[in-house]
């Protein structure tokens, strides 16, 4: 069943649909619903090109130019080859179209102009190269505010998830602040047998839960398709139902983030890949990108942040080896520039370098697989030269003294993804800790936690589901992670392993506690403005989150009696408890009140004294 919110942002969306002509040809072709924070499509009849020609991709660049004339605001936004201009349904590998996606931040007139050049290898260069004229090329559309609600899952009704130098994103519109919960697999999400172009180029290895073609289908997930959902069918007559169903189960547990590869190929599952062929990497399949493209939109429409992973530990070289060891090969240019362009103007996006990224000292000492330092800072600064919104960036790896301190304090990277199998909450805050020291305070999230073997066992396997909660989801959160994804593990191939998840719910348990988590801290805990604490406490295994003299969490992984040191502060506190495992109201004890200045009794928890217990602390 669909959500009421739901259901009332689709009235909405329509209505204003409606009444702003979402379709209208003023100049070259605009698509979308013209509000803000909506994607706007911009088309423009250009030279013919072909996915079968690579010089289509890299010996044009078309860059358009948004500008708000009233305040002055010019975004420039790389444009790609779109073949006849849908060719996510008419399958089209050739044609003599060209777009440019736009969300626009602000209502009012926005003037565009573009500009196409051609030559040698333009795309990834900053060389002048040859005009090409275009029809049209300049023209206007005025925007609608979109109304802002602080409530909805729909990222349209927030604003662009932005990078605003705390250790939390922030939205630039409700201004609320984001903290992650959300699924880590299936890492090849995008392996679905109903996107176009897509299979498994090695054949290996066979997950007992895939079909004969070692695809995701989904099917669990079908009935979770609803009317009004994005549709499609590949050439071979499969549909998009399991997919669009999958990401709305993942919103209706109320999950808020998806990790995810655009480029799986030579990697576990050697089954996802942007190129018409997965071994030739300067021509792109349009077909498949375009139904990426509704994927994504539908991901954001439910609320579902997009954290990216670039590339997967085995192909992260790929690029530099197969261009005869450059340091950063010309296809990967061409590859960050087309990503950019078709999915830069999502609103919840992060660009993640990699997963498990290695790094080698220049020095000729090995750390993991092949990219250095100055790889990543050239990386990283390219895409973000590149990418007109300035989404984060960041890299996912276990925590390596060599790689991140390295990192502290560079400008165009946002903080780790951070893959760790125990000490969850003191490697979160020594994370921090080293961003702040290095002038630029990170976004520090936990993406693979509980190891790569099992990673989040199936609910049958774990059913309190303690470690988890305990260590993981309440760790990370109390010391002032950006948030948590959680990764199924290997598991020996078994059907609930990562690369062959099919059905979600057998983590719903799970799912569960994630979303109480995210509740409570959503409600009741300005998370963005706290630090960890835990010296307040006597307890080794406890924690504490706090903003001094004004809030203190407290959390009690074990249950027992509370107390905490608040001799650097004074005045009186309310007490309340709240309990991790089944949510519900803040509950009060017999110790309603506490006056600060010195170390404090809290007492013990309204009942189960044994289990885990968050104890707030608020002025009156």
């Amino acid at each position: 069943m669909i959500a009421p919110s739901h259901l009332f942002r689709r009235f909405l969306l329509a209505s204003l649909a409606t009444a702003l002509a979402t379709t209208i040809s003023v100049a070259a072709d605009v698509r979308g619903t013209l509000a803000t924070w909506h994607t706007i499509t911009v088309t423009f009849t250009g030279p013919a090109g072909s996915e079968a020609d690579p010089a289509t991709f890299w010996n044009h660049r078309l860059t358009v130019e948004f500008t708000h004339p009233e305040s002055g605001t010019t975004y420039t936004v790389p444009g790609f080859f779109a073949a006849d201009g849908h060719a996510g349904s008419s399958y089209a590998s050739e044609g003599n179209q060209w777009q440019a996606r736009f969300t626009p931040d602000q209502p009012g007139t926005w003037n565009y102009a573009a500009k196409m050049v051609t030559g040698d290898k333009v795309a990834i260069t900053d060389a002048k190269g040859q005009a090409v004229p275009l029809a049209d090329a300049t023209g206007s559309f005025a925007i609608a505010p979109f109304p802002v609600d602080a409530n909805a899952r729909d990222f349209r009704a927030h604003g662009r998830l932005e990078y605003v130098g705390k250790h939390h994103m922030q939205f630039a519109d409700s201004g609320r602040f984001f903290l992650m919960g959300g699924a880590g697999s299936p890492e090849n999400f995008l392996a679905f047998d109903g996107i176009d172009g897509t299979y498994d180029f090695a054949k290996t290895p066979e997950f007992p839960s895939l079909g004969i073609d070692q695809l995701h289908h989904y099917g669990p997930h079908r009935d979770d398709w609803q009317q009004g959902d994005p549709m499609w069918r590949d050439e071979d007559g499969d549909d998009a139902k399991g997919i669009i169903g999958l990401i709305n189960y993942l919103a209706d547990q109320g999950l808020n983030s998806i990790y995810l590869m655009p480029f799986t190929y030579a990697g576990d599952g050697s089954d996802i890949w942007p190129w018409a062929d997965p071994q030739t990497r300067d021509s792109f399949d349009v077909s498949k990108l375009d139904q990426w493209e509704w994927i994504f939109s539908h991901l954001q429409a439910r609320g579902l942040h997009i954290h990216m992973l670039i590339t997967e530990t085995e192909n992260e070289s790929l690029f530099e080896v197969e261009d005869g060891g450059a340091p950063f090969a010309d296809t990967r240019k061409l590859y960050y520039r087309e990503l950019v362009a078709r999915f830069g103007h999502h609103l919840a996006l992060t660009w993640d370098l990699g997963e498990e990224t290695g790094w080698t000292d220049e020095k000729g000492g090995d750390v993991g697989v092949g990219i250095t330092t100055a790889q990543q800072k050239a990386f990283a600064q390219y895409i973000r030269d590149l990418d007109p919104y300035d989404h984060p960036i960041t890299i996912h790896e276990i925590e390596i003294e060599e790689i991140y301190p390295q990192l502290a304090g560079f400008k165009a990277f946002e903080g780790p993804a951070l893959q760790r199998h125990n000490d969850y909450n003191q490697r979160i805050i020594e994370h921090l800790e080293m961003s702040v020291a290095g002038g630029r305070p990170w976004l520090v999230s936990m993406s693979e936690p509980l190891g790569w073997e099992f990673g989040l066992r199936p609910d049958v396997d774990d059913p309190t589901r303690d470690g988890p909660r305990k260590d993981v989801l309440w760790g990370v959160f109390m010391a002032g992670g950006a948030g948590v994804e959680w990764y199924a593990g290997w598991q020996n191939n078994a059907p609930t392993s990562d690369l062959s998840s099919e059905d979600l719910r057998v983590r719903e348990n799970m799912w569960r506690l994630n979303r109480i988590a995210l509740d409570f801290f959503n409600t009741y805990i300005p998370f963005w403005d706290m630090t960890a604490a835990n010296d307040l406490v006597a307890g080794d295994d406890d924690y504490v989150f706090a903003k001094p003299g004004e809030l203190y969490l407290i959390y009690l992984r074990d249950g027992g009696d509370a107390a905490i040191d608040l001799s650097g502060t004074d005045g009186t506190f309310e007490v309340r408890w709240f309990d991790p495992r089944h949510g519900g109201d803040l509950q009060r004890t017999s110790v309603n009140q506490i006056d600060a200045g010195s170390v404090v009794e809290l007492g013990g928890p309204p009942d189960a004294p044994g289990q885990d217990w968050a104890v707030l602390l608020t002025r009156p």
